[in-house]
């Protein structure tokens, strides 16, 4: 596919990425909705293990983002084993990464919770969300190695279809396990937690099940041993490496401000999870943009017309601020 730099070729690209991206972010306000109506301890604490889960996510978004910019590249190239090849390479990855972080969330999220939680009731519910929502760290991983791929191809419509998946399965879960229902006793937080790892994998067998027969992924050659080189998985890692340093650090800035608050009060950490709630919201169309532009990019330099990349950057930069204002305007009103 010969990508554009057309306002509308952007918005063709970054609109379902805005969706794809935001995945993580609509579960945890899924979360955040029912819990508000069922405790407000659980509302408080889901503040703060809702930004350390996303940390944990954001490290495999960014690797996958990496991904994606060489993926977006071989394919401007017209390089189709290439493609594959750095496909397969960072899906590895994010398996490795996900097995890693899978035992850091089993065995190290209490010792790393109880190093800035002072509240035992807090810490405890943490604890009750974390430990189900764990075991969605794998689903979660390899679920954004497809998306970078269909994105760094610019094939993207199905990433819509998969969000929506995603968000209707989390919320009928979360009513019935946070609330209770069809025989299934309330379980409050810990409820919250195994309705947001259910609906990945829901997700991640839908968007699976897509790619087994999507004829036009088989000339890449993914999942193929002899289209497997680990010095790209070596390049996925350097190009990831900053986006993902860049996560932590955006995500994690939230983190210690939520442990601050919560040393004053569950009352204080109730409001600031409600406000940190709304300013996921606006941030989505940036997020979605940016995703949007590393594919453009990626794919015009691929296939040597760098003459293309400053408009894409120029529309791109003006779309994000036009339609980031648009969706402020109800919080400004």
């Amino acid at each position: 596919m010969q990508l554009g730099t057309s306002y509308r070729q952007i918005l063709s690209i970054s609109v379902p990425i805005m969706l794809g991206s935001a995945a993580q972010n609509i579960i945890v306000l899924c979360d955040n909705v029912f819990l508000y109506h069922q405790s407000k301890t659980d509302f408080a604490a889901v503040g703060i293990v809702g930004v350390f889960y996303l940390i944990i996510a954001s490290i495999g978004y960014g690797f996958s983002r990496g991904g994606q910019v060489l993926i977006a590249r071989r394919h401007g190239e017209k390089d189709y084993k290439g493609v594959g090849s750095f496909f397969n390479a960072l899906i590895s990855l994010e398996l490795v990464l996900a097995s890693i972080m899978f035992v850091i969330l089993q065995f190290g999220s209490h010792w790393i919770f109880t190093q800035f939680i002072e509240d035992p009731i807090i810490l405890g519910k943490c604890m009750e969300y974390i430990i189900p929502r764990s075991y969605g760290v794998f689903f979660s991983y390899l679920g954004v190695s497809l998306i970078a791929l269909y994105t760094g191809v610019a094939r993207t419509k199905f990433i819509i279809y998969d969000t929506i998946i995603l968000t209707v399965v989390n919320v009928i879960l979360n009513y019935i396990f946070i609330y209770g229902a069809f025989g299934i006793e309330p379980m409050g937080i810990a409820g919250a937690g195994w309705a947001s790892t259910f609906s990945e994998v829901v997700a991640f067998l839908a968007f699976a099940l897509y790619m087994r027969y999507d004829i036009y992924t088989r000339k890449y050659s993914t999942f193929k041993k002899d289209n497997f080189h680990r010095k790209e998985m070596w390049q996925v890692q350097s190009v990831s490496l900053p986006l993902v340093l860049q996560s932590i650090l955006g995500l994690g800035s939230w983190f210690i401000f939520f442990t601050l608050i919560e040393n004053l009060g569950q009352r204080q950490l109730e409001i600031s999870n409600l406000i940190r709630n709304i300013y996921l919201i606006l941030s989505i169309p940036c997020w979605g943009f940016s995703a949007g532009i590393n594919t453009l990019v990626s794919n015009y330099i691929g296939q040597r017309k760098r003459q293309g990349v400053m408009p894409i950057i120029m529309k791109t930069a003006m779309l994000s601020l036009l339609v980031t204002a648009v969706v402020s305007i109800p919080v400004l009103a």
